[in-house]
């Protein structure tokens, strides 16, 4: 399938018209509700999946229309966007910029191993220890906090580095048949695990999280982040399928 030919008209080799048009999207599925927040109080929007879902259609362009989305989005559905712009970074734009890392392993293990170890040193660490006690915030009791705060980044930090996170995942995302559905849905699975850590840590200072709050958070979403990549996958891959028999040419960084 021929690529796209790169001109003024294009973002990193994309039509700015596709850019446009999926950014419009995303920003109009902020209004859709897709899982509710565990606990109550607000909900997830399905444009989450469609940003997740973008840098598998056009690569890196995906991010700039995932932030085209979020504008959008702040704008005509601001319940998905109690914090605003911030909120356009969070919800918006990292769904997107996470599973850019995952699916482009292959390439970029090393930063996708520094960032996800970053976020995990967050998540290990704020606020309950930085700032801590100074902002009001009590340590938690160890290990049991360790314990349930290491699934949201250890095992998928273990898998980025490993040869199924490196090789087989992206080599899998790009065939066609079942191992597409696996591929997509490991890097996806990968990609939003990491994703939960910084939605979740404004609203844990914000609010005063004790750290008996932050474990039970971490027990709830347990099988909340799993639920939803497999939602973004079972979307994706016949999106992916169905752009590969199009007849479109295809772009750079597009896995179809």
């Amino acid at each position: 399938m021929t690529e796209v030919r790169k001109s003024a008209a294009r973002v990193y080799g994309v039509p700015i018209a596709w850019v446009a048009i999926y950014g419009a999207l995303c920003g109009a599925t902020s209004l859709l509700p897709l899982f509710p927040y565990v606990g109550g109080g607000g909900y997830l929007p399905l444009c989450v999946a469609f940003e997740a879902i973008a840098p598998l259609i056009m690569g890196p362009a995906g991010i700039v229309a995932a932030i085209i989305g979020g504008i959008i989005g702040m704008f005509i559905a601001p319940a998905a966007y109690p914090l605003g712009l911030l909120d356009v970074l969070l919800t918006g734009v990292l769904p997107s910029v996470f599973v850019t890392l995952t699916i482009n392993n292959h390439r970029l293990w090393p930063l996708t191993a520094i960032t996800f170890a970053a976020m995990g040193a967050l998540l290990e660490v704020f606020p309950h220890y930085i700032p801590g006690p100074a902002a009001g915030f009590t340590p938690p009791p160890q290990p049991i906090y360790a314990a349930f705060s290491a699934f949201y980044w250890v095992p998928w930090l273990i898998i980025m580095i490993s040869p199924l996170g490196i090789k087989y995942i992206p080599k899998w995302a790009r065939e066609t048949g079942p191992k597409r559905y696996v591929g997509v849905l490991l890097a996806v699975l990968c990609g939003m695990m990491i994703w939960i850590i910084p939605w979740w840590l404004p609203y844990w200072y914000m609010f005063s999280y004790t750290p008996a709050l932050c474990i039970a958070v971490f027990a709830a979403y347990s099988w909340w982040v799993p639920a939803l990549s497999v939602v973004i996958s079972i979307i994706s891959v016949p999106i992916l399928e169905g752009l590969s028999r199009s007849g479109l040419p295809k772009v750079p960084g597009g896995i179809w």
